[in-house]
């Protein structure tokens, strides 16, 4: 009913417009130097209907034929744009599924023409250099570096990483140095770093950053703390390397002794630092001083190698040096490491009863190839001849616990 309406009202106003039409036609004259243009103001209304429709279809065909040729060439820049954003999503696609000739290359083309320019040149110069095409990679960075001019830091780190993946690692640590001036709290910056000093064996460096790298919570604690002993053990290498080259007993120590100095208050309370210290004093003939530092320290930050090693250097005072052992032994009385060295402090005084008391006391609390070595020795200049011989034997057997004891053919006696 209501579409019955519709059409009754638009019949009528077709009838009311053409008893216009037809009672008055009107008149349009346009007149341009001696040219003139007569007709009707309807036919004036038909021509401009007609030429507003001609005008609209020819701009549909020409945007539809930009439509199809941008796909090969991209003319217009919301197309060259488009075009970019399709090449850039489908190079990440072969980039995350390592094709990476297909990614470098679609990866290029998206940054010559697309908004993104960085983003794509970085990630072009990584899929090249996966591809072992180092320097079209270079050339991405310098065009990102064009492109970008205020993006160092993204780009610098880019090139370390692809440097520290190819072993290029002096070209790294110089990129990371300066880096690290420009940039001195940031922490992948820092990550790196560390990693390019490990790699390097710079452990002189590593130790400088290392309260940087506790301080910016880089790593986790249970890794710095492993960090920290692998770096400064290698630091008294070092120094017991350098120290061999001198010839005075003062000279000698002085490498460790700065390796020491440089350590933190916690790391001087660290048992395993502490040894590392002493024993590298030890090796550099300087037992006087490695007695005296593990002997001021036992007592607080007592561990089985610092005790260890205190049996085996010989101090300015070896009955005292026995005595400071024996008054660890009241919170220890079961410690088999204390009751070997012990045993060791006992022949150094040469009391050989007491020192077989103390090495037959660790024999059962720790069967200890050391343990049995030294007894067998005791034994021997005791000229205990069977006794020495058994723990001799102990001892080896301990020693080759893969051998499997088979029987054997009798001991001939004569």
């Amino acid at each position: 009913m209501k579409s019955f309406i519709y059409f009754l009202v638009a019949l009528a106003g077709i009838f009311l417009l053409a008893n216009i039409m037809v009672n008055d036609s009107g008149y349009v004259l346009i007149s341009y130097n001696n040219a003139t243009f007569e007709t009707t103001l309807w036919g004036m209304l038909v021509l401009a209907m007609v030429v507003s429709g001609v005008s609209w279809l020819a701009w549909l065909i020409i945007k539809m034929l930009f439509g199809v040729t941008s796909l090969v060439y991209p003319i217009t820049r919301e197309a060259r744009e488009r075009q970019a954003r399709k090449l850039m999503t489908r190079g990440f696609v072969e980039f995350t599924q390592g094709h990476w000739k297909k990614a470098e290359r679609y990866l290029s083309k998206a940054a010559d023409s697309g908004d993104s320019p960085l983003l794509n040149y970085l990630a072009a110069a990584r899929a090249a250099h996966e591809n072992d095409n180092h320097e079209a990679s270079a050339e991405y960075l310098r065009q990102a570096d064009r492109k970008e001019p205020g993006s160092d830091l993204a780009i610098g780190i880019t090139q370390a990483q692809l440097q520290l993946s190819s072993g290029q690692l002096e070209q790294a640590l110089a990129m990371l140095t300066k880096l690290h001036k420009q940039h001195p709290r940031h922490g992948y910056v820092l990550k790196m770093l560390k990693q390019a000093y490990c790699r390097l064996h710079d452990w002189q460096a590593l130790s400088t950053l290392l309260p940087q790298l506790k301080k910016q919570k880089i790593v986790a604690d249970q890794e710095y703390r492993q960090l920290e002993q692998k770096c400064y053990g290698a630091l008294f290498e070092q120094a017991y390397s350098k120290g061999r080259s001198f010839n005075t007993s003062d000279d000698r120590l002085k490498p460790a002794n700065q390796v020491w100095n440089n350590l933190s208050s916690s790391l001087k309370r660290d048992p395993e630092m502490i040894y590392r210290y002493a024993d590298c004093l030890a090796q550099l003939n300087g037992e006087n001083k490695a007695e005296s530092v593990l002997r001021e320290r036992l007592g607080k930050y007592y561990n089985s190698d610092m005790i260890l090693l205190f049996g085996k250097v010989k101090g300015r005072d070896t009955s005292k040096q026995l005595h400071f052992a024996e008054s660890l032994l009241n919170e220890r009385p079961n410690d088999a490491s204390l009751l070997l060295t012990l045993g060791r402090l006992a022949l150094r005084n040469e009391l050989w009863g007491k020192a077989k008391e103390y090495f037959e006391a660790s024999l059962r609390h720790q069967r200890h190839v050391d343990t049995y070595n030294e007894l067998g020795r005791l034994m021997a200049h005791m000229e205990d001849h069977e006794g020495s011989s058994k723990y001799f034997q102990e001892g080896l057997r301990l020693a080759a616990d893969s051998v499997v004891d088979l029987p054997l053919p009798a001991i001939a006696h004569r």
